[in-house]
């Protein structure tokens, strides 16, 4: 077997890396639909962050985070031509997937014998929806590298904190905080059980100091237009989304304007409009929105409670309504559901009531399934997911098989 030979892990890198090539060949998405397409196009032609606009005229944005359409950005001042430009970043999306794969094989090696985290590695390598994701213009395939590298250098925070790894961990929190923007609840997370573990306050400080300097130059450009201090102000957007009456796990569909969503707000709506190119309009925006899905949420609370426990089986398991094309393929679905079970039974086997590493794993896995549950699950999602739930069913799989 490919875990058994001499270069087994480099097998599982080429083929891995030929999976992807392929996925790309077959699946690549051919146009920069959404989101992606209006921020890159006000930032070639307006120089502005935006993704709304009022009267014709882009306003700031606030809504998305900065650093994937910054990358695209990037890459697109090197290629005007759209297909060449496309095949490029899917084709980076791949280096940071091997790349992901690599550092997957590095955090398993932490747990498991030698053969245990090729078998890890090669799952992670060859996970459908892992490899076709680099196919998609999506940021996924960066969050994964990303996590796996906070992950990684985590670990080794946990058994010594040292000036290589803090700045690791440091920079890779900023990056991702800067990729999801609610990924500062993990980065705090993570910051309060290291400091539980080692008790040295002076030197989580120092990590966290860290975070904050590279995330500032976007602090202080949004707390300079908005005069919020934050990276993202969308909670309301995805949690109306996610909280709709005709939402369902997945949420309502993707939408950009308030009045697609709620048509009762027009007056509200034409309020904002009527003042013109203003800067805020993002931030009203959200608030809107935010309103809206508080008024739904209190008017029908048992059946939001349902939902969210619907949306939290989904995030762990399988969502049994779902509308995703292709989502109940068996390419999809019974990977994801052996990943899963070996996960749960993971979780039941590392659970102690101790400050460790096992517990930081089932910490971080069930922390960021009940947060993304109030709002909204998409399958793409799972993937930030899924080096955890291979370490959890690894963990699992030690349990009947010491000898591995």
């Amino acid at each position: 077997m490919i875990f058994f030979s001499k270069h087994s892990f480099s097998m599982i890198i080429l083929f891995a890396f030929f999976a992807r090539i392929i996925a790309v060949f077959f699946f690549r998405d051919t146009q920069l639909d959404h989101e992606w397409g209006i921020i890159l196009n006000n930032l070639e032609n307006n120089n502005i962050l935006s993704v709304h606009e009022v009267q014709g005229v882009p306003v700031p944005m606030i809504f998305m985070p900065p650093l994937y359409p910054l990358l695209l950005y990037v890459v697109k001042t090197f290629f005007n031509d759209l297909d060449l430009f496309l095949w490029t970043v899917q084709f980076i999306q791949i280096i940071f997937g091997i790349i992901a794969i690599i550092f997957t094989k590095k955090i398993l090696s932490e747990f498991f014998s030698e053969k245990m985290s090729n078998i890890g590695a090669l799952i992670f390598g060859l996970f459908p929806l892992n490899v076709y994701a680099v196919s998609q213009i999506s940021s996924i395939s960066i969050q994964v590298f990303l996590i796996n590298l906070f992950i990684y250098s985590f670990i080794k925070l946990f058994k010594e904190i040292n000036f290589k790894y803090s700045i690791i961990f440091s920079t890779t929190s900023g990056m991702l905080m800067l990729l999801r923007g609610e990924f500062f609840v993990f980065v705090i997370l993570s910051l309060i059980y290291l400091y539980l573990k080692k008790k040295n306050l002076s030197k989580v400080l120092i990590i966290s100091l860290i975070s904050v300097l590279i995330i500032s130059p976007y602090l202080y450009r949004n707390y300079n237009i908005f005069n919020v201090l934050t990276i993202t102000k969308s909670s309301g957007y995805n949690l109306l989304k996610g909280n709709h009456p005709r939402t369902k796990v997945e949420g309502t569909g993707m939408f950009l304007k308030i009045e697609e969503v709620i048509p009762e707000v027009k007056v509200p709506l034409e309020q904002l409009k009527s003042l013109g190119p203003i800067k805020s309009y993002d931030l009203l925006q959200d608030q809107v929105l935010m309103n809206q899905a508080l008024i739904f949420i209190k008017s029908e609370p048992l059946k939001y409670i349902s939902l969210y426990f619907k949306k939290f089986f989904s995030f762990m398991f399988l969502d049994i309504n779902s509308s995703y094309p292709n989502y109940y393929s068996i390419f999809h679905i019974l990977p994801k559901l052996i990943l899963a079970a070996g996960a749960f039974l993971g979780i039941l086997v590392a659970f102690s009531f101790k400050i460790n590493i096992y517990n930081y794993v089932v910490l971080f896995y069930l922390a960021n399934i009940s947060l993304f549950s109030i709002f909204f699950i998409l399958p793409r999602y799972s993937l930030s997911l899924l080096t955890i739930q291979i370490i959890l069913s690894l963990l699992f799989l030690k349990k009947i098989k010491p000898s591995w």
